[in-house]
């Protein structure tokens, strides 16, 4: 576990699926522009779908808590398969409206890097970021994550279409 400040990262899993829900919720409602999958089909998925999520063996998930309060997630999907062993995805940070631009982000994404690292066999670390996400775009080059490709059209928000850049960080 890893804490600074009042702010302290741990483990989440099946039974943190009502504060995950709630969260990713606010965060798909919130920050539209950011994420892939649209509110109105998050709302539609139980709990349970969030808890089967959070379970997962292939997913590890982080969280960030302010006391007892989950104000931020990351998650780390590993690639199955012998070739593809070596690499992994960062995929679904989401920060609290209330805890936006407090280091929440930047704490997660750090934890994640090391944890990728702990691993041994994680050469490196892919994301997905949706074209106009310009603080995940500042976060994520602060870590020194570099473009690799673009996906045009690859997300249609508010009548049109967005882009996907990837991002690769090399942990070797």
């Amino acid at each position: 576990m890893a804490a600074t400040g009042t702010i302290h990262i741990r483990s989440i899993g099946a039974a943190d699926a009502a504060a995950y829900r709630a969260l990713r919720l606010d965060n798909l409602r919130d920050f539209q522009f950011a994420h892939g999958p649209a509110y109105e089909d998050a709302l539609a998925q139980p709990e349970a779908w969030h808890a089967d999520r959070l379970a997962r063996p292939d997913y590890t998930w982080f969280g960030a808590f302010d006391g007892a309060l989950l104000v931020g997630v990351i998650c780390l999907c590993a690639k199955k398969g012998s070739r593809l062993h070596h690499s992994a995805l960062l995929s679904s940070l989401m920060v609290a409206l209330s805890h936006q631009r407090g280091g929440v982000g930047r704490l997660l994404t750090a934890h994640l890097i090391d944890h990728a690292r702990s691993l041994g066999h994680v050469r490196r670390l892919t994301l997905k970021l949706i074209d106009g996400n310009a603080p995940a775009r500042r976060l994520y080059d602060a870590f020194g994550f570099e473009p690799f490709g673009l996906e045009p059209d690859a997300i249609h928000h508010e009548g049109g279409y967005r882009a996907l850049h990837h991002l690769h960080l090399s942990l070797v």
